[in-house]
């Protein structure tokens, strides 16, 4: 009997722990990893810069990323969309390690003119996604927490990366 009384116990308090580590872990925003970067015109961009104004989107890219050349315009559209409404920035982030002897040519083929900076040492991604699998997009509060990430391509990632935009104040 006293067996039985104990096991309940121990039930009740595994199911607490459980139950406490999802409400933390869920309401625990996660620091944007800093970063300075050149842009195009080789002026050095600091995430904290970034952040005095306005949410950013960060969107990590290579040229030879074929799901990004998908998803870019796509980013672009929700910036026009919701970017003055709801205060945030797309900051296009590229990875390749020739630059902006690569990247340039990529953007102006997709017909984007978005600000890009360059990560040609790959430091800064390693820091968002160390695996550095790309697309991989990033909402970044004025407070500086990561509020919502997708990496990888879907249209379900894109919807659902929309909608945490519109939920946005």
């Amino acid at each position: 009997m006293r067996t039985n009384s104990i096991f309940k116990l121990l039930i009740r308090l595994l199911l607490f722990i459980f139950f406490f580590s999802i409400i933390y872990s869920s309401a625990a925003a996660e620091n944007a990893p800093r970063f300075t970067l050149f842009n195009e015109k080789d002026n050095l961009v600091k995430l904290s810069t970034l952040l005095e104004k306005t949410n950013i989107i960060v969107a990590f890219w290579a040229s030879y990323c074929v799901p990004c050349k998908r998803e870019i315009p796509q980013l672009v559209e929700i910036e026009k969309k919701y970017g003055k409404e709801k205060n945030f920035k797309l900051v296009l982030i590229n990875i390749d390690k020739e630059g902006k002897e690569k990247g340039l040519p990529f953007l102006k083929d997709i017909n984007i003119s978005n600000e890009c900076l360059f990560d040609i040492y790959q430091l800064t991604i390693k820091k968002y996604v160390p695996d550095m699998k790309i697309p991989a997009t990033f909402i970044i509060s004025k407070k500086g927490d990561i509020v919502f990430k997708i990496i990888g391509e879907s249209e379900e990632n894109i919807r659902k990366f929309e909608t945490k935009i519109m939920e946005m104040k």
